[in-house]
């Protein structure tokens, strides 16, 4: 069992015998001429000029070295001691009203596995390390859970079957083995990281008949060909391993079993718990564990698009082994366990006091997390901290203000979720969500986001700088908003309560993920030596986010611009039109297109009006109008009709998802359905945004 877990109730599943940012390709909506939204904003009042030079390096530094000090996954006794320092932390800043939301939940934790390379006499011909090497470099790294790498939430299970390759796992990465004639029935797949979602690799596995699957890092994604390996740089050395949830994470958010809710999984998400996870065995491995795995394929070669940067042999080939099988043994343990959530509220004054602004960031890692949450943990421990020295120099919001550090959000954003789900009466009147998770893993700024938060997120750029060029961040942001999918403690705000949403990050350059990611590497020492030396990022992104947090919380009039909410229906509406051509699929889109128009006028309309009160809440309630009661086709959780996680995507996004899923499907009926109910939706909104309505 891992160290120190907390009491905990055995949660029941079947047993089995013999876990931002959008991905490359996602949707995303351009913000054209940044400069012009940066300069639409209000200037710098006192305030606000004290509160940017309130975060500091060191003590970011200082609170990352403490929070990673030991490792904190979900419902472990390292997770409550972090629970208990932010609460601290909190209160030391001057934010008196504090407290930890104790949650029940269904966990999973590795006990054992093993993975071999077997003949067919049953002699061994490889036996994988599933372990990371201890460094001399980095202080923490010899720790019970580098011995431990698994998949949250992976079903106990002992198989042994012949080896497939499938990519990236993706429904059209199978589509091409069944093409050149690769059964994946009964045999353990091997994908490797990138395209989608890791349990949805797991998910169309299952459902191609696999009885396992492997899960790598290719070091095209995030290895030797970005550059150095850690130690001498930043990416995924050879024995590293990505951990992570392998939830069904597009069919619903949060937690599988739903131990807070008394009516359950089924009622909230339309799914049974044992359909929002595999019921196959899931193991996550190193590159340095896949090599002999994938030298032992046959069959056809890989396609180009299949190609990784490994230098095997004989090249990448689709399998299967053969002469050889695999043999995946796992046993983990399930349990219903409490998380904690640590709720600071800062009370408005104003008469939009019940109208909140809602920050937050989550805290359990799957090891140490410096980058991967906890650099957005000090980051959000420097924004309280800056609030604590205005409270105490007489500043009271106009609208109150909730920070939030989230718990269990690699198993499937369990703690958010749940948040969300027993307080939507109160969050019926919030006005935004702004999410920093991997606050820091490189030095371009990126985000995604509800279109109309463009102008507002333009105009606070202008007034922090990058600390590499010293350039207002304006300059620098290529105006890129992704379309927001699933992945992040954003999810239930957003596609659930119709909350306008941001989620905000520094990122690689190259765009690729963090070369330590989820692994047990992703420590102070990384960040510090290669992540971010000097913790000059972590300052900025504070003061981003503050600023931000400030200018909805004490706004007059709410800063959002849904003239470009109309621009970005107009560029989505196209991306469907696309979808079908591609599909060679006949669709209706102009009532659509009709009530995007509309919604355009009223746009114009709405930001010429004077009436105040009114205004604000047409202005922070029109994302609400874009909720259908009855779900997405198949989701029911997922509401939102803009953008959704694309159903074998997870983390990336669809937009139009109900009328995108249709078309893939070949369902033409129900894409004209899903077209009148989008333009329902929209011309819903137009209506509220103009009339109140």
């Amino acid at each position: 069992h891992p160290p120190m877990v907390r009491p905990a109730l055995l949660f029941l599943l079947p047993s089995l015998a013999a876990g931002c940012i959008p991905m490359p390709g996602d949707p995303s909506f351009q913000v054209r001429d940044v400069e012009l939204h940066a300069e639409a904003g209000p200037g710098l009042s006192e305030l606000e000029r004290a509160f940017l030079k309130i975060p500091n390096n060191d003590s970011a530094a200082e609170n990352l070295k403490e929070i990673t000090k030991m490792p904190h996954v979900a419902g472990t006794e390292g997770d409550h001691e972090t629970a208990l320092y932010v609460k601290d932390q909190f209160l030391k800043y001057g934010i008196s009203d504090v407290r930890i939301e104790e949650v029940p939940a269904s966990l999973a934790y590795p006990v054992s596995r093993s993975l071999r390379l077997l003949k067919n006499d049953g002699s061994v011909v490889f036996q994988a390390d599933l372990s990371e090497p201890i460094l001399a470099s980095d202080r923490t790294s010899d720790t019970w859970w580098r011995n431990h790498t698994f998949g949250g939430y992976s079903p106990s299970g002992n198989v042994t079957g012949e080896l497939v390759y499938a990519n990236f796992g993706l429904p059209e990465d199978f589509d091409e083995l069944e093409k050149l004639g690769v059964n994946v029935s009964g045999k353990i797949v091997i994908t490797r990281y990138g395209g989608c979602f890791r349990g949805l690799k797991a998910m169309n596995a299952e459902q191609r008949g696999a009885i396992g699957v492997l899960i790598y890092s290719d070091p095209e994604q995030d290895g030797y060909s970005q550059g150095e390996e850690y130690p001498n740089g930043p990416w995924r050395p050879k024995e590293s391993v990505q951990r992570g949830s392998m939830q069904f994470l597009s069919r619903c958010a949060g937690d599988p079993g739903r131990p807070y809710l008394p009516e359950g999984a089924k009622a909230t998400c339309g799914f049974e718990s044992s359909s929002l996870i595999p019921s196959i065995p899931v193991l996550p491995i190193s590159w340095g564990d896949a090599t002999p795995l994938l030298e032992a394929l046959k069959g056809p070669n890989a396609p180009t698009t299949f190609q990784g940067s490994l230098n095997l042999t004989a090249g990448y080939h689709m399998g299967p082994s053969e002469e050889l099988s695999a043999s995946l043994r796992i046993e983990n343990n399930f349990v219903t366990t409490p998380i904690w959530n640590v709720i600071a509220k800062i009370p408005g004054t104003g008469s939009e006091s019940e109208k909140p602004v809602v920050i937050g960031n989550h805290r359990d890692a799957w090891v140490f997390g410096a980058a991967d949450p906890n650099s957005g943990t000090a980051q959000m421990l420097e924004v309280a901290r800056g609030f604590g020295q205005l409270l105490a120099q007489g500043w009271t919001p106009k609208r109150t203000i909730y920070i939030c550090s989230w718990d269990g959000e690699e198993y499937g954003l369990l703690g958010s979720t749940a948040w969300g789900e027993l307080n939507r009466n109160m969050l019926s009147s919030a006005v935004a969500y702004l999410n920093v998770d991997t606050g820091v893993s490189g030095t371009k700024f990126t985000a995604g986001a509800t279109p109309s938060m463009g102008t507002a997120l333009a105009s606070v750029l202008k007034w922090v700088e990058d600390p590499k060029t010293g350039k207002p961040l304006s300059d620098l942001w290529d105006g890129e908003l992704g379309t927001l999918g699933s992945g992040s403690d954003y999810t239930v705000f957003l596609d659930h309560l119709g909350i306008i949403s941001i989620d905000m990050r520094f990122s690689p350059e190259s765009g690729s993920p963090y070369g330590v990611y989820h692994s047990v590497y992703d420590s102070f020492d990384w960040m510090a030596s290669e992540g971010d030396p000097g913790f000059h990022y972590h300052v900025a992104m504070a003061q981003v986010w503050g600023l931000l947090c400030m200018r909805l919380a004490d706004a007059i009039i709410l800063p959002f611009n849904h003239k470009l909410q109309a621009n970005a229906m107009h560029e989505y509406t196209h991306d469907i039109e696309h979808e079908a051509k591609e599909h060679e699929m006949k669709i209706d889109v102009k009532p659509l297109e009709g009530a995007v128009v509309t919604f355009e006028r009223a746009a114009s309309k709405a930001s010429a009006s004077s009436a105040r009160v009114s205004l604000n809440d047409r202005l922070a309630f029109t994302e609400r109008r874009f909720l259908a009661s009855s779900g997405l086709p198949g989701r029911k959780w997922f509401k939102h009709i803009l953008q959704a996680p694309g159903l074998y995507k997870g983390y990336g996004s669809d937009v139009f998802p109900g009328v995108v899923q249709a078309i893939r499907d070949g369902d033409s009926d129900l894409a004209a359905r899903e077209i009148a109910l989008a333009a329902e939706r929209v011309s819903a909104a137009a209506k509220y945004l103009e009339k109140g309505e």
